[in-house]
């Protein structure tokens, strides 16, 4: 891969990762879950901080523009949802719900970290360490993530989706996030 392509690849793959985070948002406000609503709300501000990091350092390193690629829209949301409204849901579909937006939202995150990864590799092939250096950042931003996404998801399993602790929990995650949000906005 030429440099312009690896950049191209990262920014195509950032606004689906902005996409991801705004749909998981939504997700799962409409399961009535504003703390994990919050997270992702913080996950999607902070991911277009780094996005606009990503377009910058190659402008005014490479004085280029990035190309862009064709994205692709994760579809978190599942298409049926949307003849619902939020009492609609069943305690049985929010918890299975629950299941699924975790495992959804790790598994972008593989994605994403494998992905970053690959491209330093690259980077680094083509001695660019600069730049291969810029993206050890968002490397580890997104282990951080994902290391938090997979500790909250083996807790949930744990305690077998216990609805009433997700939902004790929620006030404190929203609470926490929004002050997150206020920092970087």
């Amino acid at each position: 891969m030429t440099i312009e392509e690896i950049f191209s690849e990262l920014n195509k793959h950032m606004i689906e990762g902005l996409m991801a985070h705004s749909q998981l948002s939504d997700y799962f406000g409409f399961l009535g879950l504003e703390g994990y609503q919050k997270v992702h709300k913080y996950h999607y501000f902070d991911e277009n901080k780094n996005y606009r990091r990503l377009n910058e350092y190659y402008l005014s390193y490479y004085n280029k523009l990035i190309p862009e690629k064709k994205t692709d829209n994760p579809k978190i949301i599942p298409d049926s949802w949307y003849q619902y409204n939020r009492q609609d849901v069943n305690a049985a579909t929010r918890k299975s719900s629950i299941q699924t937006g975790f495992e959804q939202w790790i598994a972008w995150e593989k994605k994403t970290k494998e992905l970053y990864g690959k491209c330093c590799y690259e980077l680094i092939s083509l001695k660019e360490i600069a730049a291969a250096e810029e993206l050890k950042y968002y490397i580890m931003d997104v282990n951080k993530e994902l290391s938090d996404a997979q500790q909250k998801y083996l807790t949930l399993v744990a305690d077998n989706y216990n609805i009433s602790d997700i939902l004790n929990e929620q006030k404190e995650l929203s609470e926490k996030y929004e002050n997150k949000l206020k920092k970087i906005l």
